[in-house]
């Protein structure tokens, strides 16, 4: 417990750059990169996809790294999830096909 007159400090964690910094959600995505500023750090326009939300910042290659990933990560599972819904609705197309035969509502003629 700090006494009178000893500063404190209190240690805000840095969220992840995919996470918008108002939104609190992971849609952020670098927009323009506008500066090398050293040889590792780059100045970056970064914004959010869901809430508009933009920013301009320095950034190490690290940082800049893990936005990577998880962009990565995230276009991997909406492939996934696409695929899962593509299958899905090809699934429901051959039942809609197969009780339309079963209930004599398409014919030879049909075809």
């Amino acid at each position: 417990m700090p006494t009178e007159g000893t500063p404190t400090t209190r240690s805000t964690p840095v969220a992840p750059l995919h996470e918008c910094s108002a939104c609190r959600l992971p849609f952020v995505v670098p927009t323009d990169v506008l500066k090398v500023v050293t040889r590792t750090t780059y100045e970056v326009e970064l914004s959010c996809t869901n809430c508009g939300w933009s920013e301009v910042g320095t950034h190490d290659e690290d940082a800049l790294e893990d936005l990577d990933r998880a962009l990565d990560r995230q276009t991997a599972e909406m492939q996934a999830a696409l695929e899962i819904w593509r299958l899905t609705r090809e699934i429901e197309e051959i039942d809609a096909f197969a009780r339309a035969l079963r209930d004599g509502l398409i014919l030879p003629e049909d075809f």
